[in-house]
């Protein structure tokens, strides 16, 4: 990419992270089109203190700066979180509120806690002498426990129902992160994903771990859980960080992450968006998945039959049909979710929960995940990915608002079905860390990019040899509108080279071997043999005889 000017946007996050429940050997946070853990970094272990705190106030070593962001973050925290769209603008009362919020802010960051019952505290201190009882999860550059406070802390009703997130310590050879590391996660979390997202987004707070000992605790545990990690974590440790994160706990009752059963370390390039779900003692259950793009990309092409997932879902798979995990088309499709006119080959809600598809006949089971797939947080989630990015990522950034975007279609979201029918469900949206437009931009670009070059958006067919396929997915968009017409669009997919390489051809115009029809073409690479044992189930049948196969689309084109 030609120089550039981006904005002056916060420094460069991980774009990992611990999730905030689940098994210590469970997956992390990824991107969307995660390609390799190379590169990631944790925070620096520079901050000490000359002296000890205690659990009641803020360390005397905290720099007036840091005081001053501080203050702007509780401001900021104690106001009224709407999106833009959905703000009633009152002058009169903004200003009369924003006197209370400044009262309010100050009561919050010198006392740490107090305020008007919209504001929680926005640090705390944990106490000397607290232990951890497991390790939750962990990422490549977090990791994420529960704790138990000393007994003699009066600070336990401040710590109920919270995670301790703490970052890992620096990787020797990678590029050092600020020593602020978190204090400048939580400065974007506040200003540009609460306002929008209120009370579904997973409550956060900065936690202060100086002195309290916790570092050597959680160490102690990681080396005696070391061979229950996944491989790529074994041996990583806790750095000595001034700040830590307070998270909301989204686990069912009574659910432990030591009882949750080992997940597979998938190795394709986008590891599955869908976890197991865990239940609690009492029969609640958590749902967790990646609501991804709720919306079709605003640079997808006009003739579009896919939507953005679901053509990157179906690059990765054709691409590399060795990796591990399932096809495309036992994947979500983001826009089946809280969508009424969704058509019903795709709109089952086991696809959030794909290991509870064994219950399908089970109707309650079925009207639990219904209520899921739409409930008002996931439109509210769409209708603010939608106001804050109205021209896609081919389009060098010109605001922070694009940042935002596509941090919320990489967010991951927390279900928590209560046991009693009468209950609500706890829905929560969470991994909210900071990406650098400098070091993604040309990431975000490049992949959309290639979904469009290489045909992936559009294509109706898969040719493997002198077979048609229907392509493995099922997205809402294949099996919308009219029935399309002109030349199909046709992906053939080539043995790899000798060397392996996955080069895309670009796009051309040739006629069918087998029908003589004209029809437009984009050439991949893969390991051939493996593609066409995986698409065995999605073989045209021959001579275009009627089929009832669910994939056999009635839509597309016929080649």
């Amino acid at each position: 990419m030609e120089a550039q000017t981006f904005l002056q946007l916060p420094p460069q996050l991980v774009e990992d992270s611990a999730s905030n429940y689940g098994s210590s050997v469970a997956g992390d946070c990824f991107d969307e089109d995660f390609l390799s853990d190379a590169g990631r970094e944790s925070p620096s272990n520079a901050d000490s203190l000359a002296e000890d705190s205690d659990d009641e106030a803020l360390p005397a070593a905290l720099s007036l700066g840091d005081m001053a962001r501080l203050r702007a973050m509780s401001y900021n925290r104690c106001r009224d979180h709407r999106c833009d769209h959905d703000r009633d603008a009152n002058p009169d009362c903004d200003r009369a509120q924003d006197a209370r919020d400044d009262r309010d802010a100050l009561a919050v960051l010198e006392m740490g806690g107090g305020g008007s019952s919209v504001c929680q505290p926005l640090v705390s201190i944990l106490p000397r002498g607290t232990r951890p009882v497991r390790l939750v999860g962990e990422g490549a550059a977090n990791a994420v426990f529960e704790i138990k406070l000393p007994p003699s802390s009066r600070a336990g009703a401040q710590f109920q129902g919270k995670l301790l997130r703490v970052a890992k310590a620096q990787v020797l050879g990678r590029t050092p992160t600020p020593s602020d590391y978190y204090l400048r996660q939580q400065e974007f979390f506040v200003r540009e994903i609460q306002p929008h997202l209120g009370e579904h987004a997973v409550r956060q707070e900065l936690v202060v771990l100086h002195k309290s000992g916790i570092v050597d605790e959680l160490n102690a545990m990681l080396r005696d859980v070391n061979h229950l990690r996944k491989p790529k974590f074994q041996g990583s440790v806790i750095g000595h960080g001034f700040w830590g994160f307070l998270v909301e706990d989204m686990r069912p009752n009574g659910a432990s992450a030591a009882a949750a059963p080992p997940q597979a370390s998938f190795s394709g390039t986008n590891p599955p968006p869908v976890l197991t779900p865990s239940r609690g003692d009492d029969g609640s259950m958590l749902v967790e998945f990646k609501p991804k793009w709720l919306l079709q990309s605003p640079s997808a092409p006009k003739n579009a039959i896919r939507c953005r997932q679901c053509a990157l879902e179906l690059r990765n798979y054709l691409k590399n049909p060795g990796a591990r995990p399932p096809r495309p088309e036992r994947r979500l499709c983001p826009i089946a979710l809280a969508n009424p006119d969704c058509p019903q080959q795709v709109a089952s809600p086991f696809r959030i929960a794909p290991q509870l598809s064994g219950r399908r006949d089970d109707k309650h089971v079925r009207a639990l995940l219904d209520k899921i797939i739409h409930h008002e947080a996931i439109r509210m989630l769409r209708d603010c990915q939608k106001s804050l990015d109205r021209a896609g990522p081919l389009r060098l950034p010109t605001n922070l608002d694009f940042v935002v975007a596509m941090t919320l279609r990489d967010c991951t979201c927390f279900a928590l079905v209560p046991a009693g029918d009468g209950e609500e469900i706890k829905l929560r949206f969470g991994d909210f860390d900071w990406k650098d437009p400098e070091a993604k931009f040309n990431h975000w670009r490049g992949t959309e990019q290639d979904l469009i070059d290489g045909g992936f958006y559009t294509a109706d067919w898969v040719v493997c040899g002198d077979s048609y396929y229907h392509p493995p997915s099922l997205c809402a968009l294949e099996w919308s509108g009219k029935p399309r017409a002109g030349e199909p669009v046709v992906i053939v997919m080539e043995e790899n080279a000798p060397r392996h390489s996955k080069h895309s051809g670009p796009q051309s115009s040739d006629v069918s071997p087998s029908t003589g029809r004209k029809r437009t073409v984009y050439r991949h690479k893969t390991d051939l043999a493996a593609l066409q044992k995986g698409l065995e189930p999605f073989k045209r049948d021959a001579g275009g005889a009627p089929s009832d196969s669910i994939y056999n689309n009635p839509l597309r084109c016929d080649p």
